[in-house]
């Protein structure tokens, strides 16, 4: 059954469903109508969703996806929530840690990102929609990614002046190599999904009618593996990657250079809002 959680201010839905059936957690993000942009109420949902997944025993398998808009078969996330609370907002910190350099850095580890990839559950991103920005870099965490034909995969940070978060920079650069980490970054394309597989970027694209039922096939055969052995794959896998320490430490400067690019762009934005103010002024004491 599926059980929601908190709604954002602006929505009359729960921001996040989650519902175990047969031993299989799925967690929705739930704003179709902005392509399940991460406001400050999504972000703090989301994050408390994948801690509890993680800690559920009903659940052997995680998938994560986005609510599908209105008249398509499925959905992902399509970032930050520019317009509707996506910085700064109550719950945004979640997404970004603050002085996230600072203190111990175990703590990142219960980020939703990096709990996506280090829970000792497999995890399968279902990809009905655009994955952008930090819905890119969700995608990223978990260990399998099925998309669909029409899905598309970007970026997309810095032509809106920020640097990247939730880890995407690391993920992508271990799943396909700095070569397309790189390209996804610095030239911000949009990649589709058959094109996404020819990269590595995902593991099988499907028709959009198709995702679903292949994806929960997938999952359903995973969970016919015992838990304690999923559990000690997942331990291999990950060990095989960075050391502990280096993780931590790639997310947290992931997270600080995020923080700082925001800052900047803040500041940006306030001088030329200053000096359209002042343009104003002046044209109005001329035509006085």
């Amino acid at each position: 059954m599926a059980e929601p959680s908190a709604a954002g201010a602006d929505d009359e839905e729960p921001v996040i469903l989650t519902d175990v059936t047969d031993r299989v957690g799925t967690i929705t993000m739930n704003r179709p109508a902005r392509r399940n942009a991460l406001n400050g109420a999504l972000i703090a949902a989301l994050d408390d969703a994948v801690r509890q997944m993680a800690d559920d025993p009903d659940a052997k398998v995680i998938v994560l996806t986005g609510a599908a808009a209105e008249g398509v078969h499925g959905g992902f996330c399509s970032g930050g929530d520019v317009k509707g609370g996506g910085r700064g907002s109550p719950g945004s910190e979640k997404g970004v840690p603050r002085d996230a350099l600072s203190g111990d850095l175990s703590r990142h580890d219960l980020h939703a990102a990096v709990l996506l990839h280090l829970m000792p559950k497999p995890t399968i991103a279902m990809v009905g929609g655009p994955a952008i920005g930090a819905g890119c870099s969700l995608a990223a965490a978990c260990d399998l990614r099925f998309a669909s034909e029409d899905a598309v995969f970007a970026a997309n940070f810095s032509p809106n002046g920020l640097s990247g978060d939730y880890g995407g920079s690391f993920f992508w650069t271990r799943i396909a190599g700095t070569a397309l980490a790189r390209r996804l970054y610095l030239l911000n394309e949009k990649i589709p999904a058959p094109r996404a597989l020819e990269l590595g970027m995902v593991h099988a694209v499907l028709p959009a009618s198709e995702l679903r039922a292949y994806t929960y096939e997938v999952a359903n055969t995973l969970v016919r593996t015992p838990a304690t052995l999923l559990a000690l794959v997942k331990d291999n896998l990950n060990e095989a990657e960075d050391d502990v320490e280096r993780r931590r430490w790639l997310f947290a400067h992931e997270a600080e250079n995020q923080a700082r690019s925001a800052a900047a762009m803040m500041e940006r934005m306030a001088k030329r809002q200053a000096g359209s103010e002042a343009a104003d002024a002046a044209e109005a004491s001329a035509g006085s």
